[in-house]
């Protein structure tokens, strides 16, 4: 894959390899299930696992990882923005206020700043991803100094997820599902994405809702949070495993790691809000969504509801704000929000288990957002270690197809706009005949529940 050299329109031999490997992945994923029972018992029978090939899981794990750990990142150039805000921390500055298009800080002999992918925009990362970045750019290492960070919290994380693995009686070897993923290990030591180092944090903040160490818990989901949002909403199934008198911790904790930027104000969510605002691409059920939207043209008779509340109710004048957000991609976002809302609450309501809610709402906001990059796809794979899907697992490869257009500028200048259906189409295919198998399945153990019995005993 490092001698295809991927860039904007020379994706395909990269993709060719990826997937090749990948294939040989679904082999090793499937001798390693094969060795388990559906809950991820050893098939030799209850107690501890048997765990003969840690070594050698480990092992080749961390050699995949240092194969791309000295590339240069070729697919995303996400690594050069947490070097610039980490040195503009180092430097006493504050990147939540000064953007690389203010030419502010720039390193002498090094590119232009102005000329990184969306300059404009100060950093969307919150703090702790700031003294991640930070801590990378002392290394003096430029890029480098980050993706070695980063790497060893991908490799601490397959530590944490064997210890997890192994705390709910699961085979530990089930870790080669995150530990040997080709999606794994170039989105993280080939292409520096941060996600790998929230992970870990979410992966310790599960161990402790095993243990029912709640505090600890609380502070690890917080700390990932403030690396990368999304554990935050991880929050939501684990409600009922952790007392309200330590959620008093997360303001506390957010507050602390804001005080250092405190001099933006407000502006330290003006990257997030600009994200939110205009990021869209390679999205699923969102895309459907949307284009109900459209379909159902709502927007006039929104806006004419809005100028009816404005000439019969007074001092409303507030509400023209609302203009902006009746057209079909706000309101999708909308829309989406709302169904998260109401699978979160379900997933409350229905007492779900705290993890298998966590890997439920993860596979709930991958598929409902407006932006599922590649890498967000990280946060499904050490999930699927506990709760094997054959869609998702194949979802993690075919994600990469994305990279076929590598380099557009935006939806109208992608050459192969297409090439969603063809990544996501075997997804649902799949997810749908495996849904269908399970509940074929429930109704036979229903009909049949003495000779289900019996075939348990003879075997």
């Amino acid at each position: 894959m490092l001698a295809a050299r991927p860039g904007p329109g020379r994706t395909f031999p990269f993709l060719v390899l990826f997937f090749s490997v990948f294939g040989l992945y679904l082999l090793a994923v499937r001798l390693a299930l094969a060795s388990t029972g559906p809950d991820g018992i050893s098939a030799n029978g209850p107690g501890r696992p048997r765990d003969t090939a840690g070594l050698l899981i480990l092992g080749a794990a961390l050699l995949f990882r240092l194969t791309f750990l000295a590339a240069p990142p070729l697919l995303s150039s996400d690594l050069d923005r947490y070097l610039w805000d980490g040195r503009v921390t180092l430097a006493g500055g504050n990147p939540y206020l000064a953007t690389p298009a203010s030419r502010s800080f720039r390193v002498p002999g090094e590119a232009d700043p102005a000329r990184l992918e969306h300059a404009e925009v100060p950093t969307i990362y919150p703090p702790a991803a700031q003294a991640l970045f930070a801590a990378g750019a002392a290394l003096r290492l430029g890029v480098y100094g980050i993706k070695i960070l980063l790497v060893a919290a991908d490799l601490l994380a397959i530590v944490a997820l064997r210890a997890l693995l192994r705390a709910r009686g699961q085979a530990p070897s089930r870790a080669l599902i995150y530990a040997w993923n080709p999606l794994t290990v170039t989105e993280t030591a080939w292409s520096g994405h941060v996600e790998a180092a929230a992970i870990l944090l979410a992966l310790l903040a599960a161990g402790a809702i095993i243990q029912k160490r709640e505090g600890r818990a609380t502070v690890a989901l917080t700390a990932g949070g403030l690396i990368k949002v999304f554990p935050l909403l991880l929050f939501v199934p684990c409600l009922r495993s952790i007392r309200v008198r330590f959620l008093l911790l997360v303001p506390a904790l957010v507050a602390a790691a804001c005080y250092p930027f405190r001099a933006a104000g407000w502006r330290l969510f003006a990257g997030l809000r600009e994200y939110a605002d205009r990021w869209l691409g390679n999205e699923s059920l969102f895309a459907i969504v949307r284009a109900a939207i459209v379909w159902i043209e709502p927007t006039p008779w929104l806006k004419a509801a809005i100028a009816w509340v404005r000439r019969t109710v007074p001092h409303t004048g507030g509400i023209d704000v609302l203009y902006g957000y009746v057209y079909p991609i706000d309101l999708a976002k909308g829309v989406s929000a709302l169904l998260l809302v109401g699978f979160g609450t379900a997933l409350w309501w229905r007492r779900v288990e705290p993890l298998r809610g966590c890997y439920l709402l993860t596979c709930a906001v991958l598929l409902l957002s407006p932006t599922a990059h590649p890498w967000y796809f990280l946060w499904l794979a050490p999930w699927l270690c506990l709760f094997p899907s054959r869609a998702f697992i194949l979802l993690t490869g075919l994600v990469s197809l994305a990279y076929v257009n590598l380099g557009a500028s935006g939806r109208e200048a992608e050459p192969y706009s297409w090439i969603r259906l063809v990544e996501y189409a075997p997804f649902y295919a799949l997810l749908c005949a495996d849904w269908l198998h399970s509940g074929a399945k429930s109704v036979r153990e229903r009909k049949c529940p003495s000779s289900i019995g019996q075939d348990s005993k003879s075997a």
